[in-house]
């Protein structure tokens, strides 16, 4: 089966203000209190102050944080900016990116009843000196509400993946030129799909190594961690774009001998051995693979 047919591309897009405003006339005052009038005032840097507050900003990140997190797991990279994603899993990628929309909308909704007046209240008080004689709160800092609404921004789209046959150019520069341009096209799609599958026998390494140095260490073992490699088991089939049955064997592997319940995992010396001795062969099995 074609790549093409495997999969599409994901590109997605989020921005939001960061909060922070420099302030000329503080970063003046320190660097002129230290170096005096002279030039290395200049290198102190900046003092960037916070005009609004982390808790007006938090819900966005941790949206964005959210959808990270999904995209890791589900999408190998591809290219820049791009993201390969399982085509069998489009409907739950879209369902899961309109939820997350949703609730992204629904903070800006929030935001707006806010902003300016609220959240410029808040920070009069939190940007005023402790006897009340300075202040770095300045009005001018401040964007009216629908331009500061307008930097908030979330968007994702499907790109269908094409490959060297899509290609039809030879009225611009005829067949036999075509069919160089053909073959460089298959040597970079080759190239990048390997590095799919590098990146993805990377995801693993990482994940086993964790939680065998975990559990031999007698380290705090976190729900996160287990479900994290329960989840790893489940994505590695469907990420496997170039089709190696070591690495479905590596993931029903996973599966079979890594995703144990947690508090057994606690509190069991022997599932603790036998985690960590399981492990080291997923891993020893993991080193066989060509990767370079």
């Amino acid at each position: 089966m074609s790549l093409k047919e495997q999969a599409v591309l994901v590109q997605w897009s989020c921005s939001m203000p960061s909060g922070t405003k420099r302030d000329k006339e503080i970063t003046n005052r320190v660097a002129h209190g230290i170096h005096g009038s002279g030039q290395n005032g200049k290198k102190m840097g900046n003092y960037n102050k916070i005009i609004v507050h982390n808790d007006y900003l938090r819900p966005f990140r941790t949206v964005r944080s959210g959808i990270e997190d999904h995209i890791r797991e589900w999408t190998v990279p591809w290219l820049t900016d791009l993201d390969l994603l399982p085509s069998k899993h489009i409907m739950d990628f879209s369902k899961f990116f309109r939820d997350e929309k949703s609730r992204w909308d629904a903070k800006i909704q929030w935001l707006s009843e806010k902003y300016p007046d609220e959240v410029q209240e808040e920070a009069k008080k939190r940007l005023m000196s402790a006897d009340g004689s300075q202040s770095a709160f300045r009005d001018d800092d401040y964007l009216d509400r629908d331009s500061f609404l307008a930097r908030f921004s979330l968007g994702m789209r499907f790109i269908p993946v094409s490959d060297a046959d899509d290609l039809d150019i030879r009225v611009h520069v005829g067949e036999v030129q075509e069919e160089v341009i053909r073959k460089f096209v298959r040597a970079d799609m080759e190239k990048e799909l390997l590095d799919t599958h590098k990146e993805l026998c990377m995801r693993i390494k990482k994940h086993v190594t964790h939680m065998r140095d975990i559990v031999s260490k007698d380290s705090k073992i976190f729900d996160t961690m287990v479900q994290g490699v329960s989840r790893l088991a489940e994505t590695i089939p469907a990420l496997n774009f170039t089709g190696d049955p070591m690495l479905d064997d590596i993931a029903q592997d996973i599966h079979n001998e890594l995703t144990v319940d947690s508090n057994v995992l606690r509190n069991s010396e022997s599932v603790k051995n036998r985690v960590q001795t399981k492990a080291d062969e997923i891993l020893r099995k993991l080193g066989k693979i060509n990767v370079t």
